[in-house]
């Protein structure tokens, strides 16, 4: 079995990988490869470019779904950003952490939050289908 975050190759009832120390987990099922294959083939052709290129770009899984759901910081440019989903004070995946600035943001409409109180407006408006 490979670690799916580096593509090393694990030792046996590894809990985690020795090399980059993300979580085991089991390989998707097939029909979580077939939906993912679906998805992939109705993207347009410039996206799909453009998700080939991040992730060529990316070291690690982890660090592609970064490039993906929370991008670059808003403040400073920087690549070097990551969620706060496992940040103890925070643990909110949909904010984003500059590890060069520092600075804290929505991720989904990038407005800056307080680190003392990261809550943004945007979360309590109502989508609409």
């Amino acid at each position: 079995m490979k670690c799916w975050n580096c593509l090393r190759k694990l030792p046996k009832n590894a809990k985690a990988c020795p090399f980059c120390e993300a979580a085991v987990e089991e390989q998707p099922s097939a029909e979580e490869f077939e939906m993912m294959r679906e998805f992939l083939d109705q993207m347009p052709l410039d996206a799909l470019g453009e998700l080939g290129a991040v992730m060529a770009e990316s070291e690690s899984a982890e660090d592609f779904v970064n490039r993906i759901l929370v991008g670059d910081c808003p403040k400073c440019g920087s690549s070097d950003t990551g969620n706060c989903e496992n940040d103890p004070e925070i643990d909110n995946i949909i904010v984003g952490r500059c590890y060069q600035c520092g600075h804290i943001w929505c991720t989904e409409c990038e407005r800056p939050l307080d680190p003392k109180s990261p809550k943004c407006p945007c979360w309590d408006e109502e989508i609409e289908f």
